[in-house]
């Protein structure tokens, strides 16, 4: 082994071998912390209300009968279909949603896991420093 003496103390030498480790091991570190789940940025994503309706079983001309805000399960997902976000809309149907640039598509269920309300999925783009607005209607299921 190679070693050398320090203020009367006999150390080991640095060897090639361990500096690479060391060097390798550093070199991981960053890679790994530049892998992590990075936070989407705060200046663009998606938002906007999700609404349910029809809420009246006979809809009558005069009495109005609006659609009403609804709390669903919401998921965005990339044009191969990979989930890039999940989310809820709050009780006033309200949703915002931070996401990178690029191309999605917004899928709202519902709140309970049920079949209804339904929803189609809704394609959106992201562009660079602004939020998308989009509006989502779920059917009720009501006739």
């Amino acid at each position: 082994m190679n070693e050398r003496l320090r203020e009367g103390r006999r150390i080991a030498a640095p060897t090639v071998r361990g500096m690479l480790a060391l060097l390798v091991a550093g070199v991981l570190a960053v890679i790994l912390a530049g892998c992590g789940g990075a936070e989407p940025p705060a200046d663009t994503g998606v938002e906007g209300v999700v609404t349910i309706g029809p809420m009246c079983p006979v809809v009558q001309v005069g009495q109005p009968c609006p659609d009403q805000p609804y709390a669903a399960k919401l998921t965005v997902v990339n044009p191969s279909g990979k989930v890039i976000a999940r989310d809820a809309a709050d009780a006033d149907g309200r949703f915002r949603i931070p996401l990178e640039t690029g191309d999605y598509r917004l899928q709202a269920e519902a709140k309970d896991g049920g079949p209804l309300p339904a929803s189609a999925g809704y394609p959106f783009t992201v562009s660079q420093g602004s939020w998308t607005r989009l509006d989502v209607v779920m059917d009720s299921g009501i006739r």
